[in-house]
């Protein structure tokens, strides 16, 4: 039967070595395309997280008996998020960043926002 380390150390770093291979610039600025005169640069923000862990334990066997029965188990995930935040435009005359904006967040913080001052002004209105 073959050994399994239980550590959580081989997991942590097998994660971690794939996200050290995909940390790169060109993840941040992508690929650049010229469009007549102008060269637009993609900007993203990237995000990882990643966790793992493990544990083992040692307990005694069934009805009672002497002999201790071992388990163990380990596991780990990770997660990246791109999400792209500007364009680059470069001219012969000039530099310029673009924000792109993300109207789903701002929408649904609209809508929070709303909700949250109705729910406040209800509660006041009980009040008097």
């Amino acid at each position: 039967m073959q050994d399994v380390d239980f550590s959580g150390n081989t997991t942590v770093s097998q994660i971690a070595e794939r996200l050290k291979n995909s940390a790169r610039v060109d993840v941040v600025y992508g690929e650049e395309r010229k469009i007549g005169d102008k060269t637009i640069i993609p900007i993203a923000v990237v995000a990882y997280a990643f966790g793992g862990g493990a544990g083992g334990g040692v307990a005694p066997g069934e009805n009672g008996a002497s002999n201790l029965t071992s388990g163990g188990g380990g596991g780990g995930g990770g997660g990246v998020r791109v999400q792209p935040v500007a364009v680059l435009e470069v001219t012969g005359d000039e530099t310029r960043v673009l924000p792109v904006l993300d109207w789903t967040r701002i929408i649904t913080t609209g809508i929070t926002i709303f909700g949250a001052w109705l729910l406040v002004r209800s509660l006041f209105r009980r009040g008097r």
